[in-house]
């Protein structure tokens, strides 16, 4: 159903991260574009029979993590279901554990997110995290972090913790 991304598919990737996240939570065209060198950084993808992408996951493995910084659905076929599929498809044969990053559930847009997150069987954890800033100029983030099948515990948080700031400190070069 879906296959690995590479730099000949960015132009279709990037397009849909723009219009998918605020500024402050991508890095800009050039930077996210370099990852694509970094081989702990991948893009699961679904395309159209036309070869135009449809949906992406970006995902880290690092550190015996697997955390999914960005995952979104092209506009025209949001609420299809294709997400959820796309979703589930890629988590059936993860042997890690896998965390990702939501927004505080403080308006009806990031609740229905983290609700969707719940109903592909991730849990939503009670600590504090804060993303930093994806380039110069840009904000940090309050996120919560949500891991695949069950909360984590003190010392599993902080490990996740340093992972994901390790990841972000190491391609912090806008």
């Amino acid at each position: 159903m879906f296959e690995l991304l590479t730099e000949k598919d960015f132009d279709g990737f990037f397009e849909i991260m723009e219009y998918s996240f605020p500024e402050n939570e991508r890095r800009s065209r050039e930077n996210q574009l370099a990852l694509f060198s970094d081989s702990r950084y991948k893009v699961a993808g679904i395309k159209d029979c036309g070869g135009n992408v449809c949906a992406f996951i970006a995902y880290w493995e690092e550190g015996g993590v697997t955390f999914l910084e960005h995952f979104a659905v092209a506009e025209d076929l949001r609420g299809s279901g294709l997400g959820g599929k796309f979703l589930d498809e890629f988590l059936k044969d993860r042997k890690k554990p896998v965390v990702l990053e939501v927004e505080l559930p403080e308006n009806e847009i990031a609740a229905r997110r983290i609700g969707f997150y719940q109903r592909h069987n991730f849990v939503l954890n009670d600590f504090t995290y804060f993303q930093p800033p994806l380039g110069e100029g840009k904000k940090g983030v309050p996120l919560k972090i949500m891991s695949l099948a069950g909360k984590l515990g003190q010392k599993e948080a902080e490990f996740v913790r340093k992972t994901l700031l390790n990841i972000y400190n190491s391609t912090s070069n806008d």
